[in-house]
């Protein structure tokens, strides 16, 4: 995930794949969630959705300044239980990253979800580092997590920021916490990538992992590095449903070039198991660790990805200049609209050429109206990297094969569009 907030151009948060998983989506509602919101004492069908359908939106988000965001609505309950619940809008969805994450600020007290322990029987903490030098620090809690009709029965998740547990990991302490919805503009992360967990048989094995801690003692004065079972490991929601299990599908519409004040579309569940989820004539690009390779400029970008999470289109060129002020850093601020073209290939050899366009995101941001710009780009500071970030997937049906589950389409993990 890589994102950066409207208000705070310098601010570039990207959290790789291969590090946690954070960053996840929200909307689909209508108010954020700034506090502790109602527990619902009677039984909730999730919020917006029915079948396996979950509306989305791009907005300004929770603190009125976002752009090119995915936002969508949670509801997660005690496990096993239909009226202990709540509903959290404007959670980031994110396809760069595996696991749900929220607030604590944002999850009523009466909520009250079980913790995990480590092996030593003390509390499980997880650590989520961001590129831009802040992080997000937490609890491992159990949630059964209800998304349109589906439910994903008792997932570690993470809770963000709980002040039970502010005892940081030297490892987790470097640069600014998350804290709040200002600080993350989203109130939680739900993380739906190509992967089944945020980190795999290395946590499972390892105690220098950087994702998982354990208190050191009962009252948590102190943690230290911990191993986490694949069982305790955050984790996508998808596979774990009982149905339309194998992956998922981005569906959004087309965005004017001129840029909008929101976007409304869907996150579709399964791949080819109903009459929404099928594949339309297009090409499949498998993945090596989720990674694709970019063709551009004579140039291979052989660590490439696609992500909601991220608020533009994000690669290194000479051919652009970047933006001069606070406003804009970060991104290009060309003197007229730039069309490229690059070609995307999968591990399996599938080419795909690709076209977009860049144009001045100073220019774009002086509206202060719009939260849809798809000609939104920046630098990336990777010579090896192409981010294709939401802009990408405006005007597309995007899907995403998820690690070791079997589709029409293949084995995951795998896009396809």
């Amino acid at each position: 995930m890589r994102f950066n907030n409207l208000l705070c151009r310098a601010l570039l948060v990207w959290l790789a794949a291969s590090l946690v998983t954070a960053c996840g989506g929200g909307g689909g509602g209508s108010d954020a969630v700034s506090g502790g919101g109602p527990i619902v004492t009677a039984p909730v069908p999730s919020p917006g959705g029915s079948g396996n359908v979950l509306p989305v939106v791009v907005d300004s988000g929770p603190a009125g300044r976002s752009v090119n965001r995915l936002y969508t609505s949670v509801t997660v309950c005690q496990p096993g239980s239909s009226t202990l619940c709540q509903t959290i809008d404007h959670v980031l969805v994110d396809t760069g990253s595996t696991g749900l994450r929220l607030l604590s600020g944002v999850m009523s007290a009466g909520l009250n979800l079980p913790r995990l322990t480590g092996n030593s029987g003390l509390p499980l903490l997880n650590c989520a580092q961001f590129v831009d030098n802040t992080f997000a620090w937490g609890p491992v809690a159990v949630a059964d997590i209800l998304l349109a009709g589906k439910r994903a029965a008792s997932v570690p998740i993470q809770v963000i920021a709980d002040p039970a547990f502010n005892r940081l990991a030297s490892a987790c302490s470097t640069g600014d916490v998350v804290t709040t919805p200002a600080t993350l503009d989203a109130n939680g992360i739900l993380g739906l990538g190509l992967f089944k967990e945020d980190c795999g048989a290395s946590c499972a094995t390892s105690a220098g992992n950087g994702f998982y801690y354990t208190c050191s003692s009962a009252s948590c004065f102190s943690v230290t590095r911990s191993v986490a079972g694949i069982a305790k490991q955050l984790k996508n929601p998808v596979p774990l449903f009982a149905t339309d299990n194998n992956g998922f599908l981005v569906d959004l519409p087309t965005a004017s070039l001129a840029g909008a004040s929101s976007l409304q579309g869907s996150v579709i569940f399964g791949i080819g198991t109903q009459t929404n989820n099928q594949f339309r004539p297009g090409s499949v690009l498998t993945t090596i660790g989720g990674n694709i390779t970019t063709l551009l400029g004579g140039k291979s970008l052989d660590t490439s990805f696609i992500d909601t999470g991220s608020n533009g289109l994000f690669f290194d060129t000479s051919l652009l200049p970047v933006c001069s002020g606070s406003a804009g850093s970060g991104f290009y601020c060309p003197d007229s609209l730039t069309t490229f073209s690059a070609t995307m290939v999968g591990a399996n050899g599938v080419n795909v050429p690709v076209s977009f366009s860049v144009n001045n995101a100073n220019a774009s941001f002086a509206s202060g109206t719009l939260a849809v710009i798809p000609t939104l780009a920046g630098n990336i500071f990777d010579a090896h990297t192409f981010d294709w970030g939401l802009p990408f997937f405006y005007g597309r049906r995007v899907f995403m094969g998820i690690e070791g589950q079997a589709s029409s389409l293949g084995t995951g993990p795998f896009y396809a569009f």
